[in-house]
């Protein structure tokens, strides 16, 4: 009957470590937009929040996306080597960080809103996005 408390403790820190790192934007900062080519697509099992790396004009961005659950029930599935153009928040002016809004990749005629403007994920409905704080 121990192992069952045991089991729990040892698994804990992977689920800690699963959860997403980002932090959230200021909404009343203004939304900028992002246009480039995918470097890198970080979206595997105990990753956190999925997202992408992005060239642009000799910068590279880290772009939040959203809930993995969203991204496969609106078939979105971006791939290293597309184009890409962001609308997202950010933290700060010298923030390489970017939570996105909407996303879209040209190359496949797709694209997604993650966020409403004031930075809100759409993937949180009913109750919790009514009742809790306005967290991304």
């Amino acid at each position: 009957m121990r192992l069952v408390p045991i089991l729990a403790l040892t698994l804990l820190p992977a689920a800690v470590r699963a959860q997403p790192v980002e932090e959230a934007p200021l909404p009343d900062r203004p939304q900028i937009q992002v246009q480039g080519r995918i470097l890198r697509v970080a979206a595997g099992f105990g990753q956190g929040m999925p997202a992408l790396e992005v060239a642009s004009d000799g910068r590279t961005w880290k772009v939040w996306l959203g809930s993995m659950r969203y991204l496969i029930q609106n078939n979105f599935n971006p791939r290293a080597g597309q184009r890409i153009v962001i609308r997202a928040l950010r933290r700060s002016e010298d923030s390489d960080e970017l939570w996105a809004v909407v996303i879209t990749l040209p190359d496949s005629r797709q694209t997604l809103r993650l966020r409403d403007n004031l930075g809100r994920p759409l993937w949180r409905r009913g109750w919790a996005r009514r009742a809790g704080p306005k967290s991304f």
